[in-house]
């Protein structure tokens, strides 16, 4: 294989704009989320007047960790900027104008992540760094207000496709994470030996409930420690490959959702799984919606009513009416007409 064309065709190929559209979505909610756990403390962190003042937060930070906050010492301004990153946030889930979204997404969520280094770790950088690459991505292609309104001009196709450069560099970081995670952890003693997890499992500190029971259990101890190494290290792989990619969502669910209750880290395996979406083909992404899609369960259980689905949407189609030309031909006329 020309390993020219192999490039031109991984990166610049068209592909299918909706599980890009799908993963924005989800990230925006997500997002929203994230910055809702920050308002009950919020003086206190990421303010002049709580934990960090003066000019303590710049010689935290030093010069190339630039925040405009850390030159801010009255509360309002970093409420502001905490109220626009929620304006964007939602912005981002309709996709209203979705490349300026992006953007003060992710220059709203490095401000404040940068006024207080010294509470921001690894999980609070993963939505700084997914919202950067996001914003390099047409993610306004397909289920956004962008697309309802190019649909009505008579501009989006019947299948949205995008070129996939900013799309394949947000899947390599996500690789690279874990990739890396891996890594850091064979170097040390208690990965390999497979007795990480049960330290973690007496960190009474970011315990959800208490599991120093299952210290009782040496070999269940040690398969946990072993896999998560291996499952990190699949994942950095089996996700471009189709044949493995259902495995490797699979296992990564199950990560997350084991460390979940050991370590209090909010919404990080949330926003990890969550990019789980930018590798899936519209195919896949059609079979997902299809095992989760409440009408069909509704049909195989007999609870469809004769007119249709109980919450009056027959199908994801008609969600998708607003972005298909020829829906809208059918709903307002000729393509293009207002």
């Amino acid at each position: 294989m020309n390993p020219i064309r192999a490039w031109n065709r991984f990166f610049f190929e068209p592909v299918s704009a909706r599980p890009l559209a799908v993963f924005r979505i989800v990230f925006g909610l997500l997002v929203l989320g994230y910055l809702a756990l920050m308002i009950e403390e919020f003086d206190y962190w990421y303010t002049g007047t709580g934990l960090l003042q003066g000019r303590e937060a710049q010689e935290a930070a030093q010069p190339l960790r630039f925040s405009p906050l850390q030159y801010v010492g009255d509360p309002i301004t970093p409420r502001l900027v905490l109220a626009g990153t929620f304006a964007a946030a939602l912005g981002l889930v309709l996709g209203w104008r979705t490349r300026l979204m992006s953007l003060a997404l992710y220059l709203g969520l490095l401000a404040l992540y940068h006024r207080n280094i010294a509470s921001s770790g690894g999980p609070d950088a993963v939505p700084v760094i997914l919202a950067f690459h996001l914003m390099l991505c047409p993610s306004g292609a397909a289920y956004s207000l962008d697309a309802r309104r190019a649909a009505r001009r008579g501009e989006v196709a019947d299948e949205p496709q995008i070129g996939p450069w900013g799309l394949r560099l947000l899947q390599m970081q996500l690789c690279l994470i874990y990739f890396q995670s891996c890594v850091l952890k064979c170097q040390g003693a208690n990965w390999p030996d497979g007795s990480a997890v049960h330290y973690v499992l007496f960190n009474s500190e970011f315990n959800y409930v208490d599991l120093g029971w299952l210290a009782a259990y040496p070999l269940l101890v040690n398969l946990m420690t072993h896999g998560a190494v291996l499952i990190e290290f699949a994942l950095a792989f089996w996700l471009w490959f189709r044949p493995t990619r259902r495995w490797a969502i699979l296992g990564g669910v199950l990560l997350h959702a084991g460390i979940h209750p050991m370590l209090n880290v909010a919404l990080f395996g949330d926003f990890m799984c969550a990019t789980y979406l930018t590798f899936l083909d519209a195919d896949e992404l059609a079979a997902v919606w299809r095992a989760v899609d409440l009408r069909g369960w509704s049909a195989r259980l007999g609870l469809r009513r004769a007119a249709g689905c109980p919450v009056g949407i027959r199908s994801w189609r008609q969600l998708e009416l607003p972005f298909d030309p020829v829906g809208v031909a059918a709903v307002a006329g000729p393509v293009g007409r207002p």
